[in-house]
């Protein structure tokens, strides 16, 4: 069985779009983001304003355009039918979006709201994450949770796969974080491009916005299972439960392992990933080297 992968932040780049722009509704999709953001994300960036994708707005924005777009080019050519679909971090409604729960355009207007919300907290206390390859999960947690106790708060923001994780939390505490885990001689250890600290409990406050914002909006039933970043297993049917974990994903750790995990259980040993970079193959090497895991590049 296969799964559709749709990755996150964190591989953004200028040029990330030129694989997808051959698509015939490319242009129409990008206006639909230009549209709601007022501004022409693509010309800014080619003038040589690069630091633009490290805002969540846009990176978020032009990932899922990415995403969605190489999916339906693969289309075009493979008559490959998922048995799941799983996106991480804002990529989980580019998955929603392949599964018929969400049309591209409300998919859209949903991440703006998405990411004024998260992006208001970050001005108001600015957060950073971070990378960390190579600890053990016990030893990186023990570590956190003393950081937490003196005041620096710091948390695991995703699970990748084994001895792989994101931390995120305020600008000090990640410095504070950064210097305490370099003493651990971990394998790698890298502030990640993003403008906040996603994933965690500071972002309670946009959690319960974004919440009552879902209330009005229209969630269809996946044609196919959709794993929940939130606990790994699929998205829940009941649409109050439904929107409750989309809400809950802003301020709770990314399950990206556990998620995978499960699709393996339960019998899938294919996973393609669509859209730019190939981070989540690389995560699938060490969560089940006897998987196939590939990504697909338009």
């Amino acid at each position: 069985m296969t799964v559709f992968l749709f990755p996150g932040q964190g591989a953004q780049e200028p040029a990330m779009c030129d694989a997808v722009r051959r698509h015939p509704q490319f242009h129409e999709r990008y206006q639909t983001i230009c549209d709601l953001v007022q501004t022409d994300v693509l010309r800014e960036l080619a003038a040589g304003r690069a630091e633009m994708l490290n805002q969540n707005r846009f990176s978020s924005l032009l990932t899922v355009l990415v995403g969605t777009l190489a999916l339906e080019l693969f289309k075009q050519h493979s008559d490959v039918e998922p048995a799941a679909c799983a996106g991480y971090s804002v990529g989980q409604w580019a998955a929603m979006h392949a599964a018929g729960m969400i049309g591209y355009e409300a998919m859209i207007a949903v991440l703006v709201e998405r990411a004024r919300l998260m992006d208001e907290y970050s001005a108001s206390e600015p957060g950073g994450m971070c990378a960390v390859i190579g600890l053990k999960e016990a030893e990186l947690e023990a570590l956190l949770e003393r950081l937490r106790l003196d005041g620096f708060p710091v948390f695991i923001s995703n699970y990748n796969c084994l001895g792989q994780y994101s931390i995120a939390g305020t600008l000090p505490a990640i410095g504070q974080a950064m210097e305490s885990i370099a003493a651990l001689r971990p394998k790698k250890l890298l502030q990640l491009p993003v403008s906040g600290a996603w994933h965690c409990p500071l972002l309670k406050t946009a959690e319960s916005g974004f919440e009552r914002y879902l209330q009005g909006v229209a969630l269809g039933e996946p044609r196919i299972p959709v794993i929940d970043n939130v606990t790994g297993e699929s998205l829940p049917a009941d649409g109050d439960l439904l929107r409750r974990s989309l809400s809950r994903h802003l301020s709770h750790p990314v399950q990206w392992s556990r998620g995978i995990k499960q699709l393996i259980a339960g019998g899938c040993t294919q996973f393609i990933e669509f859209g730019h970079g190939s981070q989540l193959s690389k995560f699938g090497f060490f969560i089940d080297r006897d998987a196939d895991f590939r990504g697909w590049r338009a």
